[in-house]
């Protein structure tokens, strides 16, 4: 082999040599990219709470308050399996959420257990060691808690979870601020109102000839499970310092009603727990939508086209009016109940519960006719914001999902005529 042959092999391997460095520098860092971009994909969703009741110098007991939907179908010694698995768990302080240590688990505990035909209920009590740096020891009280978490991609823009994906968004979420279950609705035509009293405000002119240019067509959103309760109502004032109900007594809720709705709240009112709490005041139709369902049946043509088929709701459980299903003035209650011993027989066919009766709801929507029906009625207009669902006193004619109430008379700051429950939408 000559000098020059071995000079040109010598290049030929040094440059081989300097494209393999470069492709395999490319290759990591887009893995490592990919990697970046996956993980900011995902947060950690809080999906079970217990609060601190008691401190016996290093050492604390906590009552688990808020479960892991996951554990309903758990027996208490594999729900306390799941807790040991980890067994220390972030401390946080109430209300700052900050972090101030660590809680070590030693013992899993059952308080009481009531037994049921169908679920088991119990209350799980937690027992450990407080591990905390000095400087924050006097802080250790029964204003903290700790929780359980699991990695989810980025609910707060439900439509995302449709785009591109293979499994299905999670029917269910707890919400990080306000802790509330709240269920999924999927995106979709939905038919609103009613086609048969045209004297009505609820009257939809096109309610019997639905198509893809007079439907609704919803983004998908997630909605509070539940009203928001009394004892939810009372922790958004400790942070907020805004003004009880005028039914509390000073500013602690009525005795044994922690659980119910909180009601007669001004429009205002809401506005600033939504604002508190990150969610909004649902829309009428999307109200509506997690009351009633899509309200239709989709098929396809031998042309391929969408067929749209009836299939209407009066009532989230169904047309049939069941008193002991929608807190009325037939329930004869007479009173609001807590939305926890709401039949779930009588939720939407999403998993909303109590959005018939027990108490009515505001909505975000302006009071005005639906298009195409040109009703007259001086209410109408940017002055009155439309309240769903009915209330204990209501009837059962005022507690179907279609029906039209409204409020802020005089105003919206002053009018205290309906509870609430909030959305989740996608963002923008």
């Amino acid at each position: 082999m000559n000098l020059f042959t071995k000079k040109y092999l010598k290049r030929i391997l040094s440059l081989f040599s300097f494209v393999a460095f470069i492709f395999y520098t490319n290759y990591t860092l887009s893995q490592e990219v990919m990697e970046d971009k996956e993980s900011l994909d995902f947060i950690d969703v809080q999906v079970w709470e217990g609060e601190v009741v008691g401190v016996y110098k290093n050492e604390g007991k906590i009552r688990v308050t808020k479960k892991n939907p996951d554990w309903e179908d758990l027996n208490f010694e594999e729900t306390k399996q799941e807790i040991l698995k980890t067994g220390r768990y972030l401390l946080k302080q109430k209300g700052s959420n900050i972090e101030i240590g660590h809680f070590e688990v030693r013992l899993v505990e059952l308080e009481t257990y009531k037994k049921q035909k169908k679920k088991p209920k119990y209350i799980i009590n937690i027992r450990g060691k407080f591990i905390v740096p000095a400087k924050y020891k006097r802080l250790v009280t029964t204003d903290l808690y700790i929780g359980g978490y699991q990695k989810e991609r980025k609910y707060v823009s439900p439509n995302g979870f449709q785009n591109n994906r293979v499994t299905e968004p999670k029917k269910t979420i707890i919400h990080p601020k306000d802790k509330k279950e709240m269920v999924f609705v999927p995106k979709g035509y939905f038919l609103y109102g009613q086609g048969k009293d045209a004297d009505l405000d609820s009257f939809n002119p096109n309610f019997d000839t639905p198509t893809e240019k007079t439907l609704m067509d919803l983004p998908s959103f997630y909605i509070d499970k539940y009203e928001v309760t009394n004892l939810e109502y009372y922790k958004f004032l400790k942070e907020s310092n805004k003004k009880p109900p005028y039914y509390w007594k000073g500013k602690v809720y009525p005795k044994g009603k922690e659980n119910h709705p909180v009601h007669s709240l001004t429009y205002r009112e809401v506005e600033q727990y939504a604002s508190w709490s990150g969610k909004k005041i649902p829309t009428e139709f999307q109200w509506e939508k997690a009351a009633r369902g899509s309200s239709l049946i989709i098929e396809k043509d031998n042309s391929g086209k969408n067929v749209f088929i009836l299939d209407e709701k009066k009532y989230p459980f169904g047309n049939n009016f069941d008193p002991l299903l929608c807190n009325t003035i037939y329930s004869k209650i007479n009173d609001t109940v807590s939305v926890y011993e709401l039949s779930p027989k009588g939720a939407s066919v999403y998993g909303a519960i109590g959005m018939c009766g027990n108490v009515a709801e505001w909505t975000r929507s302006w009071y005005k006719p639906y298009n195409g029906h040109f009703l007259e009625n001086p209410s109408f207009g940017k002055q009155f914001k439309v309240i769903r669902g009915g209330a204990f006193y209501n009837s059962q004619k005022e507690a179907t999902s279609f029906y039209r109430d409204y409020g802020g008379i005089p105003n919206l700051r002053k009018d205290r005529k309906a509870g609430f429950r909030l959305v989740m939408e996608k963002q923008r």
